[in-house]
C-alpha cells in the first residue's frame, strides 16, 4: 500500500509542474495513521459529553491520510491545498462528506491540519470529521487555502476561494479513495462546515454547478453558518480584521484597511494576523466594536448605510455572500436559538432566501445551545445525509419558514 501510494505521489508531483494543472488533482498521499474504534470515540467523546450530548459509538476502525491537491487561487492561477483525510475501514455509505472549519486564524499555523502535523493528535475539527467518519461515512477536512505557504494570507470570508478549496478536496479525496478504498464509491457527495465552514460550504453549493459539475453534490449544511459579511462584521468582529487583511489581497487596489480599523489596529494587522490564532483574536481586539472600527465605518456598518458611504465594501460584502444562486440543491441548517455569532435573525433571512431560490431546507433550531451546534445536530446531520443517499425526499421547513 506504501508503494503504491508513494508511486501515485511521485507520478502526480511532476503533473503539478505542468503549466495546466487541473484543479483536484490528486498530488500526495500520505498516511496519517489508524485509529481503532475505540481510539475514535476516546478523541471523540468527551468533545460530544462537554457540549452535554451522549457520544456516538464508532462502528469501524478509521485510517487518517493527509492529502495535497491542486485547487484555484483568487487570482485564478494555480495553487496548492492540503486535507485531512478519514476513511472508514468499514463504510457504510457510498457518500464522502466535506466538513469545513469554523475560523481558526489567519496564519497557516493555525489551519486544522498544520495543528495536526505539529502536535500529532486530531484537533477539534479533525474530531468532527473522525466522528462522522466512524460512523461509517468517509470525511475530508480541508485548510482553506494559504496553509501550504508560511507566511501568505488566508482568503477569509472570499466565498469563491472557500468554494473551490472544498470542491477541490471532494475531487482529490474521490481520487484517493479509489486508490485506499476502491470498495468505496462515491454516489453522493455532501458538502457541511460549522461557523465560516458554513459560509464555505454554501459557497461551494453555490458554484459546484459551473465549477465542478462532475462532483455528485447531493447537500449542503451549514452549523451555525455565518452567511454574509454583514453578520460577520457586526456579530463577530473579532476576525472581522482577517477579513479586511484577505479582501485588499484577493481585491488589490480596490479597498483601505484605514477605512475600516482604526490606526492602532490597522497599523498592527499583518503582525497581528501572523500571530494569533482564533482564541487569540478573540482576547486581543476590544469587545465593543465601536473601538474597533472607524467611527465612520461602525456608523454605516450598524446604520444600514454601508451603499451609500462605504460602497466599494458594499460590493465585496454582496459578492461573497453566500445562498444566492439557485442551485436547487437540498440544504440543513442547525441554529442555536442563542447564537451570538450568527443570530437567529440573520439566519431567518438567509433560509427564507434559499427557500426562495428553491432549495428545500431543513431548520433545526435549538433551544439548549448558542452557536455551537455540530453536537447536539450531528445525528441529525447524519440522518439527513442518509436520507438524501438512500434517494428519500427531502426534508422541508420552508412552508413554515416563508415570510
Amino acid at each position: 500500500m506504501r508503494r503504491r501510494l508513494a508511486a501515485l505521489a511521485a507520478v502526480l508531483l511532476v503533473a503539478l509542474a505542468t503549466a495546466q494543472t487541473p484543479p483536484g488533482t490528486l498530488l500526495s498521499v500520505q498516511p496519517l495513521g489508524t485509529l481503532t474504534g475505540a481510539q475514535v470515540d476516546g478523541a471523540v467523546g468527551g468533545r460530544f459529553r462537554r457540549d452535554g450530548e451522549t457520544p456516538p459509538r464508532a462502528s469501524t476502525a478509521v485510517d487518517t491520510y493527509l492529502l495535497r491537491y491542486a485547487t484555484t487561487g483568487t487570482d485564478g492561477g494555480e495553487a496548492l491545498a492540503q486535507a485531512q483525510l478519514f476513511v472508514p475501514r468499514a463504510a457504510t455509505e457510498d457518500a464522502l462528506l466535506a466538513f469545513a472549519p469554523g475560523s481558526t486564524g489567519s496564519d497557516p499555523s493555525c489551519s486544522p491540519t498544520n495543528v495536526r502535523l505539529r502536535g500529532g493528535s486530531v484537533e477539534t475539527y479533525g474530531a468532527t470529521a473522525l466522528a462522522y467518519a466512524g460512523q461509517g461515512l468517509a470525511t475530508v477536512l480541508p485548510d482553506y487555502l494559504g496553509a501550504t505557504e508560511p507566511g501568505s494570507v488566508q482568503p477569509y470570508f472570499v466565498a469563491m476561494a472557500e468554494a473551490t478549496v472544498v470542491l477541490d478536496a471532494l475531487r482529490a479525496a474521490t481520487h484517493a479513495l479509489a486508490d485506499v478504498a476502491p470498495n468505496l464509491e462515491v454516489a453522493d457527495a455532501f458538502v457541511a462546515g460549522f461557523s465560516q465552514g458554513g459560509h464555505a460550504a454554501l459557497a461551494a453549493a453555490d458554484r459546484a454547478a459551473v465549477y465542478a459539475r462532475e462532483v455528485p453534490l447531493s447537500g449542503a449544511i451549514g452549523f451555525g453558518p455565518s452567511g454574509d459579511l454583514d453578520t460577520l462584521f457586526r456579530s463577530f468582529h473579532y476576525t472581522a480584521p482577517w477579513a479586511v487583511r484577505a479582501f485588499e489581497t484577493a481585491y488589490p487596489g480596490q479597498i483601505d484597511r484605514d477605512d475600516v480599523l482604526v490606526d492602532a489596529y490597522a497599523d498592527a494587522l499583518d503582525a497581528d494576523a501572523r500571530r494569533l490564532c482564533i482564541l487569540g483574536a478573540q482576547a486581543h481586539y476590544p469587545a465593543d466594536p465601536a473601538f474597533l472600527y472607524t467611527p465612520e465605518f461602525h456608523a454605516a456598518l450598524f446604520g444600514g448605510t454601508l451603499a451609500e458611504d462605504f460602497p466599494e465594501w458594499r460590493a465585496l460584502f454582496d459578492a461573497n455572500d453566500t445562498g444566492v444562486r439557485p442551485h436547487g440543491l437540498p440544504v440543513a441548517i442547525f441554529q442555536g436559538v442563542d447564537d451570538p455569532v450568527a443570530p437567529l435573525a440573520a439566519q431567518d433571512v438567509l433560509v427564507e432566501r434559499l427557500c426562495e431560490l428553491g432549495s428545500p431546507v431543513r431548520y433545526a433550531n435549538y433551544l439548549r445551545t448558542r452557536h455551537e451546534t455540530r453536537y447536539i445536530g450531528f445525528r441529525d446531520a447524519l440522518a439527513w445525509m442518509r436520507a438524501l443517499a438512500a434517494d428519500q425526499p427531502p426534508a422541508d421547513d420552508c412552508p413554515e419558514v416563508a415570510p
